[in-house]
């Protein structure tokens, strides 16, 4: 167990600057202990003594959020890439980070997203691993999920026209499970075509076959 003592104008005030500080948003997965109840000064005006607490907590407890924030920033300075961190949004199942970069936004991102992929993939292992928690870590920078998607999306049913009017298979490049999963919502209701997934491994390829081919 660690520890941190915290003055405030009042104990509750006190114990928010704490959970502040580690950014810990629920309190039961710390022990507080009251040093000092503080003492206001005459008709309530001014403060003579601050109240005290003293917070204890597992560094397991701190929250997925401030530790994606230091293993993202250790990361990238380890990687000699000048990015920042412009938001991040923990949920009750995924944290999504936006970074920002004015000069390495393209290298971050690498041939069609698969260098954000790896970075993804490392911060996800290297949180889960420190925090045991089992939330998913989404990366983006300059919007580049949304647009890869809709991408994605216009190019599947692109294909898959020029798949029904030539009544022959096409092959995509291979994707992630993600992108993979998209192509197949995309278009699971035409039932013109038939989308299959082949290969091994993450990166598998997705094969668009016209349906009179079953």
């Amino acid at each position: 167990m660690k520890v941190i003592e915290i003055e405030g104008r009042t104990v509750d005030e006190a114990t928010k600057k704490a959970l502040a500080e580690l950014g810990i948003t629920d309190a039961s997965k710390v022990d507080i202990e009251v040093t000092d109840k503080g003492k206001s000064g005459i008709f309530g005006l001014g403060i003579s003594r601050p109240a005290k607490i003293r917070l204890y907590y597992n560094e397991n407890s701190v929250e997925v959020k401030v530790t994606t924030k230091e293993v993202i920033e250790n990361i990238l300075n380890k990687m000699e890439i000048i990015a920042a961190i412009k938001d991040i949004k923990e949920g009750q199942s995924k944290v999504y980070v936006e970074l920002e970069s004015e000069k390495h936004s393209g290298l971050i991102i690498g041939r069609k997203g698969k260098t954000l992929e790896a970075l993804q993939f490392m911060v996800n292992l290297m949180v889960n691993s420190i925090t045991k928690s089992d939330k998913k870590i989404i990366l983006d920078i300059e919007l580049y999920r949304e647009k890869r998607e809709r991408s994605l999306r216009k190019m599947s049913k692109d294909i898959a026209m020029k798949v029904i009017k030539t009544g022959k298979p096409w092959t995509l490049e291979p994707m992630n499970p993600f992108e993979r999963r998209l192509i197949h919502l995309t278009l699971q209701n035409d039932n013109r075509v038939i989308t299959k997934s082949e290969g091994q491994g993450i990166y598998r390829k997705i094969k668009i076959i016209p349906s009179t081919s079953k």
